[in-house]
Order: C-alpha cells, then structure tokens, then sequence
C-alpha cells in the first residue's frame, strides 16, 4: 500500500479500480441521463496533476474537465461550496440548462444502488438526495442530519451535524444531490453572502462544540454542501426528496481499509453489485409481550415478530466454504484503545462469525444424524440491524437465519434431517447453549420459527413426552398499538441477566419458583384479553404487574439501574412497560381505561371494517393505545436525551419472509472530494419528469473515506 501515499481519497482502489473509475461506470450506465463531457472534478493545486493523470486514462473523459481551483494550503481552500460555484461560473456555458449532480469524491455507493432510478424517479421541480439509518446514534454530531416527511419521502430539516438531541432522527444524508439547476442555481450563487457571519441557517440552537472549530465570525458550515441544502431547505424552501439506502462502511484507517476490501472481494463484483446469490435469509427480531423470563423456566410466553430489525445471511456457491467477516461487527483491528473500548460497549466481544461457524457445524451433524448427504461448497455472509446486547434475540436471528439458508441452498426440508417444525426451535437453541455456552431460553427461538404471534407453553411435562411445548399461533392484528425503547449506551451481555435466577431456581427457592409460575399465568391472562374478551387493554396492567415481579425476584441490582429508568421514563409519558427480552429494551404500551376506550368506539369500528388495507397500520384518531407523530417525537426525545431510543412496533406478520433477489434529458455532473482532493462535481442534467413515481426500494451501501 507504499504507493498510495499521498493519492486523493477520490483515486484510492475499491475493487481494484480507483473509486472514481466506478463513478464514470454508473454514469455511464445511465443511456445519456448523464452526460460525461459535462462531468467535472475539482480540486487544488496540489492534487491537480494526479487526477490529470488518472483523466488521461478514462475513455471518454476529457482532461480539461479537471478544474484547479488554485489553492495550495488548508487556510486557503475555498471550500465544497465554493468549488461548486467555481465550476457553475467557468462552466456556466456548458451547463446551461443542466441540472446538477453534486457528489463527494472520497463518497462511494455499493450493492445495487441504481442512479438511473433513482434520476428517474425524481419528480419535477424537486431536488432529490439520498439517506441511510445510523447504527450508532453518537455518530449523529459527525454527520448530516435528515429529517424525512414518511408520506411523501420530503426532507423536511437538514441539520449539519446536529446535537443527538437536537432532532429525532437517526437519517444521516451523505453528500449526494440532484438539483434542479432553475430551482436552486441562483441561491447557491448567492449562499454564501446570504447567509452572513454568524447566522444560523438551519435554525436550531447554536452547536458551541462545531462553532468553536471555526474561524471568529464566521459560520462553521459555510463551506459544506450539506450546510448550503439545509440552508436551501429552510430558507428558500427548496424541496428535496429523499431515497432510503440500506448502510454505510466507513474507512478510517489502513487496517479497515483492508479488512472492507476483503469483505468486497468476497460479496461485490467488480462494478460493486452483490454477487448473485442462490439463497438469501431474513429473520426478524422479536419482543416477549408477555410471561418472560419464564420461557426459561417451564413457563408461559406471548412473543412477537417484529419488522423493526432483522438479520440476513446470503449463501452463494463458491469452492471452498467461506464465512466472510462483517468490517462492523467482525473488525480485528482499531484505530486506539478508545476506539476498541467504545466498539465494544456497542457490539460485546463477539462478532457474528462464531454464530455461522457453529451453526454449520450442528447443520452438518443433523444431516449426518438423518444420514442426509451434502456436497457443494458456499460462500456465507451476514448482516444484521438489530441493536446489540438489548434482548431483542440478535444472536438467534443471524443463527435461525443461517440453519433457513442452509436448508434452502442444499435443498433440503424439515422432512429430510427427521424434524418435525415444533422442535426446531429447539435444535437453534442447541447450538446457542451447547456450542457456544450462550445462556437462553427457548422463546427467542419459537418465534423467529413461527413468526407473527405466538403463545407458548414450555411445561416441563409437556416437553418430556412430547419433545416440545405447544405453540399457538394468535392473529398479530389483535394487539393494540405497542412501542418499544432501547438502551443505546449497554456494555454488559444480556444473557447475564438469567444467570443467579436459574440457579435458584434449580434449587427451589419459592419466590422465585412461585414468581415464574405467576409470571407465566400472565401470558395465559394477556391471550384471553385478546382472543375472547377482546380488552387489549388489559394488557397494561399485565405489564407493569410482569415487570414488578421480575424486579421483586431479581433484584435491583441485576435488573439494572438503565432499566428501571426505562420503565419510569414510558410511565412518565402514561404508558405501561415491561423488558422485551432479557433487558436492555422494553415493551410499552399506552395506558388506556374503559371510559376512553368506549369513547372511540365508533372510531374502532371503522377500524375494524379497514384494517386489512393496510398491514397492521392504524388511524390515530381512532386508535386510542397510538400517539400523535407530535406525541411521539415528544417522547422520543425525552428518551433519546438520556441516552434511548423509542419507536413504533411494526409486527411482523409471517415467519415466511420474501427472499430478497432490486421523459428525462441527458444530464452532466460535478463531483466534490474532501479536503485533500476535489470536489468532485457532476453537473447532471435531469430531464423534467411529471410523474410522483415512489422513492426507489431500499438498495445501496455508503462507502465513506474519512
């Protein structure tokens, strides 16, 4: 890597080409939406003549398309925005009548994002952008901040690198426009001046730790493409539709550097779309809605499905068996001990290769036991979205969806390994407690086995003669509108919430053998809410009953200091909560009486008579357990000021998930690279479109040089 010294981020090899090689390749794809001789790139004296070079090179490119915009020190750079404009006046002839594409050049897209799709989605007169969701809701302040209208896919704020709790959303917004050059052309000529010294541009409370970065008097993000759309946004009311991606990889050092290309190599082809897999696994994460931890002890458990997160395995064939490394939950390597230390905090010690490894192994055995012969080599890899260490089953979804996948590359049915479905879940559970010592109970499992709702009913007896507890599907259009808030700061393992409790248990202590016992009649009591006396909400006392046993046999001390706040923090706002797992997140649901239930009954009605739809949405006027979105941005940020999160349930309907395969002008575009390179700007002329066709389906990865 000797040679890469000094190289722009924006010519660094990704898949074996520099980054900006993959750029041209997509502009190229897009049949004349874009037009490579009004591509330019801008950059500084001092990096000039390596990206003249690299032109040179490019079929199609013309050199004289690389712009100097002359500087030669930090102090004196001119800044994104102000590589931008220099591009629109020395190329105002050639771009007349364009519309723009403005992109970072250290700032790549991977895995199937599609730029002629998404071009020709953008409806007329809207500038468009794309987004993706942040795993870890520190990196809010590092970032721009999007907040997204749902209905409409509008972005109503930009907010550059916002305070965590100045907003609600965890949407960050890379820097990549589409704009609408007779819509916004005169206001980014005239950005900088109008928006003075010291003004405020996106309207929240000053950010002292970004403004003391910056020179006195100045605005600290004033020369950001990002501050320039928020500023455009709220001022000049701009309207900027957002398209979801799916992630982001950032590259801070040489080590993950390495380990993100050997990921590539793996999964990527070499214009950086997935490798066409034969199978592709999804399973959701789940909620115990009522009766855990007793699924631990003989006892009685309604889970739930739930869309929120899920994990995902994708298995190819390939000649020897590969198991890829994740670069965010595997890394073998840190830029300092606080790096690792707070990595850590986030993601426990253990990535997800040990999951797929064991899972393997104990397929290989069960197909050994039912003298089942396999042969063919795969390539496996995961993803996952679920929040580490909270107890929303993370660990059992990447191995539930890996045994799925295996079954589904080599052909194979319950039928085939001599298992019937009720047991299943079980075997996932083996592999948990007797490969990896990880210490569970068989809920988590039944229900990413199942899907949707399911009683439980794990009675020692009953598993003794029969080989599994009985399991009863309930339909998940039942329960009223839930929500659920999780720990974003947890450094402890979940599973260490069971351990002294079993130990009692085995040996008899009463309060904690009656406890269980109790804890489980509640499951008992929550479906007869639901199913026969259709008062769901009963369920909130259930709740509260639920957790205050749980604290009464536990402790204080184990359940945890974060926890209660947790639950004190949903009583605040007038819900009911209990642990979804086996701590670190909880299960809410609004308190509602009789009296103001029976005063929504003609609305519950008219519910009744439309809630198929539309899966599992309710109207809030009508629904009395739903919040206003202005309620819930409330609550949300109450919880997100003490270091939570808070969202909405969506369940999830079914175990079966879908497998997962994804009138225009010719246009021209300008890219911007980061402060050692160019702005790398693609004036891309979009071709006006009276057609609202929705945002594109969720594909793409960011792929950021820091």
């Amino acid at each position: 890597f000797i040679h890469l010294l000094g190289q722009p981020k924006a010519l660094l090899p990704v898949g074996g080409k520099p980054l900006l090689d993959h750029w041209i390749h997509r502009f190229k794809e897009t049949d004349g939406l874009v037009d490579l001789s009004r591509v330019y790139i801008v950059t500084n004296a001092l990096m000039y003549p390596k990206f003249v070079k690299w032109a040179n090179g490019v079929d199609g490119f013309a050199t004289e398309n690389v712009i100097n915009d002359e500087t030669k020190t930090y102090e004196g750079r001119l800044g994104a925005v102000g590589d931008l404009k220099l591009v629109i006046e020395k190329k105002r002839k050639e771009i007349d009548g364009f519309d723009i594409i403005v992109v970072a050049g250290d700032t790549l897209f991977l895995s199937d994002f599609e730029l002629t799709s998404f071009l020709e989605r953008l409806p007329e007169k809207k500038c468009g952008c794309v987004y993706y969701k942040l795993s870890d809701p520190s990196e809010v302040s590092k970032r721009g901040i999007v907040e997204v209208e749902e209905s409409s896919g509008l972005v109503i704020k930009l907010l550059e690198k916002p305070l965590h709790n100045q907003t609600t959303s965890r949407f960050a917004c890379p820097a990549f426009y589409a704009l609408r050059s007779r819509v916004v052309l005169k206001h980014i000529r005239s950005f900088g001046s109008q928006i003075g010294a010291s003004s405020d541009y996106n309207g929240e409370e000053d950010d002292k730790e970004h403004k003391s970065k910056a020179p006195p008097g100045t605005n600290p993000h004033a020369d950001s493409i990002g501050g320039m759309m928020g500023w455009l946004v709220k001022e000049k009311k701009i309207q900027l539709r957002g398209a979801p991606l799916i992630g982001r990889f950032d590259i801070a050092d040489l080590a993950q550097w390495k380990e993100t290309l050997t990921h590539f190599s793996m999964v990527l082809d070499e214009h950086l779309n997935k490798l066409p897999p034969k199978v592709v696994s999804r399973v959701c994460a789940r909620i115990g809605v009522m009766g855990n931890p007793s699924d631990g002890f003989g006892g009685k458990t309604l889970s739930l499905s739930i869309r929120n997160f899920h994990a995902e395995v994708t298995l190819r064939p390939s000649r020897r068996l590969v198991l890829v490394a994740h670069p965010e939950f595997d890394p073998s390597s840190f830029s300092s001990l606080e790096h690792l230390a707070g990595h850590t905090d986030q993601n426990g010690y253990y990535g997800g290769l040990r999951l797929l490894k064991a899972t393997c192994r104990m397929f290989k055995q069960l197909c050994k036991d039912a003298g089942v012969e396999v042969s063919g080599n795969f390539t496996m890899s995961y993803s996952t979205t679920i929040p580490r260490m909270v107890g929303l089953a993370g660990s059992s979804a990447i191995i539930t969806a890996a045994f799925k996948g295996l079954m589904r590359f080599y052909g194979l049915t319950l039928l085939d390994l001599k298992l019937k479905k009720e047991a299943l879940p079980q075997k996932i559970l083996d592999i948990e407690v007797n490969e990896l010592g990880i210490n569970a109970g068989l809920q988590d499992r039944v229900i990413q086995v199942y899907g949707g709702l399911v009683h439980m009913n794990f009675d020692s007896k009953l598993i003794k003669t029969q080989g599994h507890g009985d399991y009863t599907p309930i339909d998940p259009k039942l329960l009223p509108t839930m929500y659920l808030a999780w720990n974003t700061t947890v450094a402890e393992e979940s599973g260490k919430v069971h351990s002294t409790a079993k130990q009692r248990w085995i040996k008899g202590e009463k309060l904690i053998v009656d406890g269980m016992k109790e804890v489980a009649s509640f499951a008992d009591e929550a479906k007869k809410a639901l199913v026969a006396d259709n008062t769901p909400e009963d369920l909130a006392g259930l709740m509260q009953k639920n957790f205050a046993l749980r604290r009464k046999m536990y402790g204080d001390g184990v359940v945890g200091e974060r926890n209660i706040e947790l639950v004190s923090l949903a009583k605040n706002f007038g819900m009911a909560a209990k642990f979804s797992g086996s701590g670190g997140a909880v299960v809410c649901l609004r308190i509602v009486n009789n009296k103001n239930k029976s005063s929504n009954a003609e609305g519950e009605k008219d519910q009744e008579k439309n809630k198929n739809n539309e899966e599992n949405n309710k109207d809030e006027a009508d629904d009395p357990f739903a919040f206003t979105e202005e309620e819930e941005n409330k609550i949300r940020l109450s919880f997100i000021s003490k270091g939570y999160e808070f969202a909405r349930i969506h369940p999830n309907l079914s175990a079966n998930q879908p497998e997962v395969g994804s009138n225009i002008k010719r246009s021209t575009s300008y890219f911007s690279g980061g402060g050692d390179a160019a702005t790398v700007a693609a004036a891309a002329a979009i071709k006006n479109t009276k057609s609202c066709r929705s945002p594109a389906a969720k594909s793409g990865i960011v792929l950021q040089i820091d």
